[in-house]
């Protein structure tokens, strides 16, 4: 050590005691330094030379009978315990620091992550359609934003609970991060909302593949506690620069996308044109007054009368809603019940409809001769809704049907999907007494082998087969006799519709059809005009 070299230093016009205190003050200096600047390596480095600095000094002590060194033992122990409380400290310090990175870390994630699925979440796709909308004329991208939606999703949640949907939320990521190209961006929006960033140039077909692509990937079936299910999409693309120039426009353009992709019924891939807005604020409008009108009671119904072949004997009524709104006028079914079945506002008002047919029947039930049915048409949104069934039976719980047979009109749509689940639905509905007709025979889906499946108990032939009885050729006409005698080999009755002329009640009368319905036997009638007529 420096210190046992001392005595040489007698010299110099300072004390070998001062220059012995300068010598340890330095030494102090540079064992803090050392455990200041590089934490757990600076602090061993300082520690072992001052322990070395200490038995030095008692090793001169002894060597020298002296406590002249006394002063430099007591700094070096000292010392000593500031090293170790320096470190102590560093330490506490340390483990904050990296305690608030990984909080810091933790907020990031939560912030730009979605917690179900762990993929990108809104505001980390935001955040990223402002950076490739932000980015110098040489470097930027014409990318695409592309927004998923899934059409029964709320089914799945509503029948077999949250935790089935959680983890159908959680494949559908994983399928997403699997089928989608590195370069690209996947997230979730919320719900069943789920979004890709397109950060490639991809030319228009190499894009409707790629589209295609991820839609066969997401609608394969899913499988989870020994349930299988099926997922239908919807698409809507918007364009950079064309459809948007910041995230704000390209999302309510891609969404405007999604929005008419939804209301098709046979186009589930929708690229944003300018003229989609039109239509959505249209859509959103007519929305609106659908909700003014089942607050205000604007609706109102009347009932279109069915004959047995005879044209004389009543078999029952079918219910038509009809809609007159004050700013409006007189809309058609044809433009609002869509809208209500879009908007799910069908539900509320299917449940008016046949509450208040029932308790209008009621009060008709003296009037009739025979007892009559009563045909209400069904939605296929309120068929698949889960708690329908129930909301039927508490319906005629509450309402007691008296002196009338219920009957509920079905299209022919249902059956484009979920076959099972509809014609479960439909024998629980027989259980509770209700007689089941397929409206529209013939222009949908269902084909006459099919019908054996399904517990029908009628048939409506849609009027355009009607019409066609009033054609010249012979083979025009021949397209309604085979319906009636395959329908009627199974023991379904037969109604026509739109029966207008006195041809066609003669055809249908030679081929022995069970029922008619048209304005040639009478036209739909309210209440009061029925208590009159019959």
């Amino acid at each position: 050590m420096i210190l046992s070299n001392s005595a040489n230093l007698s010299s110099l016009k300072f004390s070998s005691a001062t220059i012995r205190g300068i010598i340890v003050q330095l030494q102090i200096i540079l064992l803090l330094s050392l455990t200041i600047k590089y934490a757990l390596k600076g602090f061993v480095s300082a520690l072992i030379l001052n322990v070395f600095s200490i038995f030095s000094v008692l090793t001169l002590m002894i060597v020298g009978s002296s406590i002249s060194f006394l002063p430099a033992l007591i700094a070096y122990l000292t010392v000593l315990i500031i090293l170790y409380l320096i470190f102590v400290y560093q330490r506490e310090i340390s483990l904050k620091i990296n305690q608030l990175k990984k909080e810091k870390k933790k907020l990031h994630y939560m912030a730009y992550y979605d917690n179900l699925t762990e993929i990108a979440n809104r505001e980390m796709l935001i955040e990223r359609l402002d950076y490739l909308s932000s980015m110098s004329e040489a470097e930027k991208i014409n990318y695409k934003l592309i927004f998923i939606d899934f059409k029964n999703f709320k089914k799945i949640n509503d029948s077999w609970g949250y935790e089935t949907g959680d983890y159908i939320l959680q494949e559908i990521a994983f399928r997403l991060q699997k089928i989608v190209d590195e370069n690209d961006l996947s997230a979730r929006l919320g719900g069943d909302e789920f979004a890709v960033v397109v950060q490639r140039e991809l030319e228009a077909e190499e894009l409707k593949r790629y589209i295609r692509k991820i839609k066969r990937e997401l609608e394969r079936t899913y499988k989870y506690d020994q349930k299988e299910i099926t997922l239908s999409s919807n698409f809507g693309i918007s364009a950079y620069p064309e459809d948007g120039q910041n995230s704000k426009e390209m999302i309510r353009s891609a969404d405007i996308a999604i929005y008419k992709a939804k209301q098709s019924l046979n186009k589930e891939i929708e690229f944003f044109a300018k003229n989609m807005e039109k239509d959505v604020i249209a859509g959103v409008q007519m929305e609106d007054s659908l909700k003014r009108a089942v607050k205000n009671e604007e609706f109102h119904l009347v009932f279109q009368p069915q004959y047995k072949i005879d044209g004389e004997k009543l078999r029952g009524f079918e219910t038509l809603i009809r809609w007159h709104s004050p700013e409006q006028g007189t809309i058609s079914p044809a433009r609002f019940i869509p809208a209500a079945e879009k908007t799910g506002l069908i539900k509320e008002i299917g449940e008016w409809v046949i509450r208040t047919s029932i308790r209008k029947f009621k009060l008709l039930e003296e009037k009739f001769k025979e007892i009559p049915v009563l045909s209400i048409n069904i939605s296929v949104v309120q068929l698949t809704d889960p708690g329908f069934v129930a909301a039927v039976k508490k319906i005629i719980d509450e309402e007691k049907i008296k002196g009338f047979k219920l009957e509920f009109e079905i299209t022919e749509s249902l059956f484009i999907s979920d076959q099972e689940y509809v014609i479960d639905v439909l024998y629980k509905l027989k259980e509770l007494g209700i007689s089941i007709a397929m409206d529209d025979f013939g222009t949908g889906y269902a084909s006459l082998s099919y019908l054996q499946h399904i517990p029908l108990d009628v048939i409506k032939i849609d009027k355009a087969f009607i019409d066609l009885i009033s054609q010249n050729p012979a083979s025009e006409k021949m397209m309604v006799p085979p319906i009636i005698e395959m329908a009627q080999q199974w023991g379904i009755k037969v109604v026509a519709e739109g029966v207008e002329t006195v041809e066609q009640l003669h055809y249908l009368e030679d081929h022995n059809c069970d029922y008619l319905q048209g304005f040639l036997l009478n036209k739909p009638l309210s209440e009061y005009q029925i208590s009159k007529v019959f």
